[in-house]
């Protein structure tokens, strides 16, 4: 390599701050799967139709939730994985109508109870590729209660070690034998509670780290006083003897640790967790509408959990509601924390959403046009004209270090044209749809998200590309942190950036049409997303066509530095 040049070097980083502040840099995309992959496991004619945004691990292994469909027929939709570091196949995790795992000892018309939906976005360990989703089903386990015949356990947490389904987490905690006495599944009670409490359901998608934990967020109804808890758990899905216990990260019943000495407030919300290395991160308010108390916890998982783990485990404060807003002026504080927590391989970095200010902006939401047709219906009777929320002027992308305990942001709105970086989407079970057992999900309503993944690796960048609203339009953005600040690039973004740029089948002339991103879409400098495209016939705007995929990047390094200082 010959000498550093400073002269060089310099009029490279000043041709680099005078572009464009979100320049478009020559990403090189692969194609996980698209619109003419066939989905496997089903009708031999099935493709994609659908996709929600991957997860995706450190050597380049996939997985998703997506829909597929032959010609007109109905949706199916399932799990599915795929090795992108070669040239491998899809496979097919779970789908709709797939056997439940053990325990299951229920049939319908002589079949065993199945999968009726997966509601939330699958999850991967970084290191082992162990894959962890949540299931909806019919209820799985009969007993008697007395002399009545009861049927429990709608939703469960599955995992997948070798491809084989099995259950983490269920809501059979409460389930007796005939003696009316012993506990069947004692494991799948919720910790911390009475003996034998269950859980209610396990909203968000479940975490997975070091090849055997799944930790996932649970809502119980306490015995006691009929009312509504939540919590933060973890479970080794390998299992082995004897059977290992659910454990308590925390709950509703742990007080918030960042509070003025002698304070009593507990838990009043917990998010569903991310997790990497041992260490698992949650957003725990005190009041999840508006909250006072609270913030992003870590704790980490014992390397010999005991038996029955009845104790929450330590928490250390990364960044709390009150603390100061790096960048901005004295006074201004952190008042909201968003849920979608990205974090670093080795636990040691998280990148997440914030709120400060009191300022805000309105917006109408208006409700779906593709996806499920109950839903759709359901909102646009309850929504007929949309839905106007208030939306905070002040909000950004951070970063927390918590070696160094600094937290620095990656960006904010009223910085490089960024406007929003809060997303809705409308989700939830609409009244009167689904079977009587089915009271365990959640209502159908909005729901904000703001969406960032991390990547960071030894003797790599800290990188985190993010969603937002800038001038005008949506799309992906990327920040790379380094010793020079460097402008944000432009990933993909919505009425811009060409649909062939992703994928060479999609429709010549086409734009990207969306575009998304997950909190573990973005490891080892492998970026993850989902994209949609769409051709309109600039003569005849009636004519359209469409397509859409899954889609990967690797090597995702800022130009200037990727040939090195010569």
């Amino acid at each position: 390599m010959s000498a550093f040049n400073r002269s060089t070097f310099s009029a490279a980083v000043a041709l680099a701050l005078c572009m464009n502040h979100a320049s478009a840099q020559q990403f090189s995309w692969e194609t996980g799967v698209n619109n003419g992959t066939i989905a496997p496991g089903g009708d031999p004619a099935a493709t994609f139709r659908s996709y929600n945004q991957p997860a995706i691990d450190n050597a380049g292994l996939i997985v998703f939730r997506a829909r597929s469909s032959a010609g007109s027929g109905a949706q199916i939709s399932g799990v599915y994985q795929r090795d992108l570091s070669g040239p491998n196949p899809v496979v097919k995790l779970v789908a709709r109508d797939d056997v439940v795992p053990d325990p299951n000892n229920t049939s319908y018309n002589g079949v065993p109870s199945s999968f009726t939906e997966f509601p939330s976005t699958p999850r991967i360990d970084q290191d082992t590729g162990l894959v962890a989703t949540r299931g909806q089903h019919k209820p799985v386990w009969t007993y008697l209660l007395g002399a009545t015949e009861t049927r429990v356990g709608t939703s469960g947490i599955y995992a997948f070690p070798q491809g084989v389904g099995v259950t983490g987490a269920s809501l059979l905690g409460s389930a007796l034998e005939a003696d009316q006495v012993t506990l069947s599944f004692p494991w799948y009670s919720v910790p911390g509670a009475i003996l034998g409490t269950r859980f209610d359901q396990f909203p968000g998608s479940p975490a997975v780290t070091n090849g055997r934990y799944i930790v996932f967020k649970g809502n119980y109804t306490d015995p006691l006083d009929g009312l509504g808890r939540t919590g933060v758990y973890f479970r080794d899905v390998l299992g082995g003897t004897p059977t290992p216990y659910t454990g308590l990260i925390a709950d509703s019943n742990t007080l918030v640790p960042n509070q003025p000495k002698g304070g009593s407030v507990k838990f009043g919300s917990t998010a569903p967790p991310s997790a990497a290395n041992g260490l698992v991160y949650f957003t725990g308010l005190d009041i999840e509408e508006a909250p006072t108390l609270g913030g992003i916890y870590r704790a980490q998982i014992p390397a010999s959990p005991p038996p029955l783990a009845p104790l929450a485990l330590p928490l250390s404060v990364m960044v709390g509601i009150g603390d100061p807003v790096p960048g901005e002026p004295p006074g201004a504080v952190f008042n909201g924390l968003g849920e979608g927590l990205s974090v670093s391989s080795d636990g040691n970095l998280v990148a997440f959403w914030a709120r400060w200010g009191t300022e805000t902006f309105e917006k109408t939401l208006l409700c779906p046009t593709d996806g499920n047709a109950d839903l759709i219906a359901f909102c646009n009777e309850t929504y007929p004209d949309g839905l106007v929320v208030n939306i905070p002027v002040h909000q950004g992308i951070f970063i927390h270090d918590a070696t160094s305990g600094i937290t620095s942001a990656v960006a904010r709105t009223q910085n490089d044209g960024v406007e929003d970086l809060l997303f809705w989407v409308f989700s939830g079970r609409p009244p009167g749809v689904g079977g009587t057992e089915d009271t365990d999900i959640e209502p159908a309503r909005w729901r904000s998200s703001g969406f960032a993944a991390l990547s960071f690796e030894v003797d790599q960048p800290t990188q985190v590309v993010f969603k937002a609203q800038r001038n005008g339009l949506v799309g992906l953005y990327l920040r790379e942190s380094s010793v020079l600040e460097l402008p944000l690039r432009t990933v993909a973004e919505v009425g811009t950036t060409p649909g062939t740029e992703l994928d060479p089948l999609a429709p010549a002339g086409s734009l990207i049409s969306s575009v998304g991103v997950e909190r573990e879409g973005f490891r080892n400098g492998r970026l993850a997303i989902t994209a949609t495209m769409l051709y309109v016939d600039p003569i005849d705007p009636t004519i359209t066509e469409s397509w859409g995929g899954i889609y990967m990047s690797t090597g995702v390094i800022d130009l200037i530095f990727r040939d090195g200082f010569d």
